[in-house]
């Protein structure tokens, strides 16, 4: 069965400019409407196959210039990194521990920094 890489959805925000307009409303119709190879087939006037054989392409498309870029993984680390500075400015402010969470704030602080230099 052809099941969803939810990680696409992820990478056509980054990459769906790379695609054809074509390919990528197939895609967004995919994945962010959620329809069936069937209905997009039909919407579009191509078979269910040839749907299939877009979406995997394109796929592919995505995944090769992730692979390259890292583009979407950075991002993903520096969000995490900065929602953690967060949570650790909820912990200074609480009145937790000052030095161990300034350490913690430092690392979180050179993630955002690494990730920039790339």
């Amino acid at each position: 069965m052809f099941e969803k890489n939810l990680q696409i959805a992820f990478l056509l925000d980054f990459y769906g400019d790379v695609l054809s307009e074509h390919d990528r409303t197939i895609l967004e119709l995919y994945y962010a409407e959620d329809l069936s190879l069937a209905e997009i087939a039909d919407s579009i006037g191509i078979s269910r196959q040839g749907v299939r054989h877009i979406i995997k392409k394109g796929e592919e498309n995505l995944l090769f210039w992730e692979e390259r870029l890292h583009l979407a993984n950075r991002y993903k680390r520096m969000k995490e990194a900065a929602e953690k500075l967060l949570s650790l400015t909820d912990a200074l402010e609480e009145g937790e521990d000052a030095v161990a969470l300034a350490k913690e704030m430092r690392s979180c602080a050179n993630t955002i920094l690494e990730n920039n230099q790339a």
